[in-house]
C-alpha cells in the first residue's frame, strides 16, 4: 500500500559488491540485470500452466542435485515415512562427532518448486559439508495440495523421526520457504506440548508472506534470484495459503510466539528479497530470549550461498552451521 508519506526514490547504479568474494562477485558481473517488470508477469493462470512453470525450473535443480552427488559421492535413498516422501543422504564419511546426529531437511521453492530431487541440493551440501547424515522432506505442494498441508508433512515425518532416536540428536533446519516451514512446525510443536528439535536452521526463511519489511522494496530488481515479490512470488504465497488469510502465524510464522524455541542459526544477505524476514525473525527469537545467531553477507541474494557453492560465503556458511550443531547436539 501506498500514502503520503511514501518516499519516491529514482533510479540508481548498483557496482558488483567489493565487499563480497570474488567468487561471488564475479558472478554477479556476469548476471543480466534482474527484470522486475517482466517478473511481475510470471503468473500462471491455471492449474496446466502452474505444472509447466515448476517443471521448467525443476528439472534444473534434479541437475544440479545429480552433480552434486556425483562431486561428493553422497549416497541418497528414497523413503516414505507415514506416508510422506523423503530422500536420505548419506556423506562417504561420516564425522565422529556426528555419528549419532540427524538433520531433518526442509527444501524451499516458494510452496511450489523443490519436488522429488529438485529439493536435494542444499541437502546435499550440508551432508558434505558437515559429514552429517540428512533427510530431507519431499513435502506435498500446491496447487494440488495447499496448507496445511505440507505443515502436516512435516510434523508427520518429525514425529515419527523422534519414535526412532532421542531428541537430542536431531536437528531442524530449510531454507526460504522451507526455513518459514520449520518455523510454523516449531510453533506448533510447542503449542501442543510436544517435543521441540534440539537446533534449528533457517537460511533466508520466508517467514512473511505479505509484502511487509523494508528488503521486499529496497531489494527489488536487486536480489537476482527472487527479483521481486509481485509476480510468481506473491501468486504463489496466494496459491499455498489457499482460503487463509497470509497473515495468519502457521502461514507467516513471524507474527507468532517464539518463546521457548530452540537455539537457532539464520542466514541472510545484503541483496537478499528476504533480508527482512530474516532480520524480523532474528529480533522476536531475541526478544523471547532465545539464542539466535544471525549471519549477513555483503552482495549475497536469496540464497547465493547456496548456489554458488564453491564461494567463500558458501564454505563459510555450512562451517559455520556445523560449529553451531555441534555446540547444541
Amino acid at each position: 500500500m501506498t500514502g503520503e508519506t511514501d518516499w519516491e526514490i529514482g533510479a540508481f547504479s548498483l557496482p558488483a559488491p567489493a565487499g563480497a568474494s570474488d567468487v561471488l562477485a564475479d558472478s554477479i558481473r556476469v548476471t543480466p540485470v534482474p527484470d522486475v517488470e517482466a517478473n511481475r508477469q510470471l503468473i500462471p493462470s491455471s492449474e496446466a500452466e502452474w505444472v509447466v512453470a515448476v517443471e521448467e525450473r525443476d528439472e534444473k535443480n534434479r541437475a544440479i542435485a545429480g552433480v552434486l552427488a556425483d562431486q561428493f559421492a553422497l549416497t541418497v535413498e528414497e523413503e516414505h515415512i507415514d506416508g510422506v516422501g523423503t530422500y536420505r543422504v548419506t556423506p562417504p564419511e561420516i564425522d565422529r562427532r556426528h555419528q549419532d546426529h540427524l538433520f531433518v531437511y526442509v527444501h524451499g521453492g516458494a510452496y511450489v518448486l523443490g519436488a522429488g530431487e529438485a529439493g536435494l541440493p542444499e541437502a546435499m551440501l550440508i551432508a558434505a559439508r558437515t559429514k552429517m547424515q540428512v533427510l530431507s522432506i519431499d513435502y506435498r505442494m500446491p496447487p494440488q495440495h495447499p496448507f496445511p498441508a505440507a505443515l502436516d508433512d512435516v510434523i508427520a515425518v518429525w514425529e515419527n523421526v523422534l519414535g526412532t532416536r532421542s531428541v537430542s540428536s536431531v536437528a531442524l533446519g530449510g531454507v526460504s520457504a522451507g526455513g518459514g516451514l520449520i518455523l510454523t512446525a516449531v510453533q506448533k510443536l510447542i503449542g501442543g506440548g510436544h517435543q521441540t528439535p534440539q537446533a534449528l536452521y533457517a537460511g533466508t526463511p520466508w517467514t512473511d508472506l505479505t509484502r511487509t519489511g523494508d528488503s521486499y522494496y529496497t531489494n527489488e530488481g536487486v536480489d537476482r534470484l527472487l527479483v521481486g515479490y509481485d509476480g510468481i512470488l506473491a501468486a504463489a504465497a496466494r496459491l499455498y495459503a489457499g482460503v487463509h488469510d497470509l497473515t495468519d502465524p502457521l502461514i507467516s510464522p513471524v507474527y507468532g510466539d517464539f518463546t521457548g524455541f530452540p537455539p537457532t542459526f539464520l542466514v541472510t544477505g545484503t541483496r537478499d528479497l528476504f533480508l527482512s524476514n530474516t532480520v524480523r525473525t532474528h529480533t522476536k527469537l531475541r526478544a523471547a530470549g532465545v539464542t539466535a545467531d544471525l549471519l549477513v553477507f555483503e552482495g549475497v541474494s536469496h540464497g547465493d550461498y547456496a548456489a554458488e557453492a564453491t564461494s567463500p560465503e558458501s564454505l563459510l556458511t555450512y562451517a559455520e552451521l556445523n560449529s553451531f550443531l555441534l555446540q547444541h547436539l
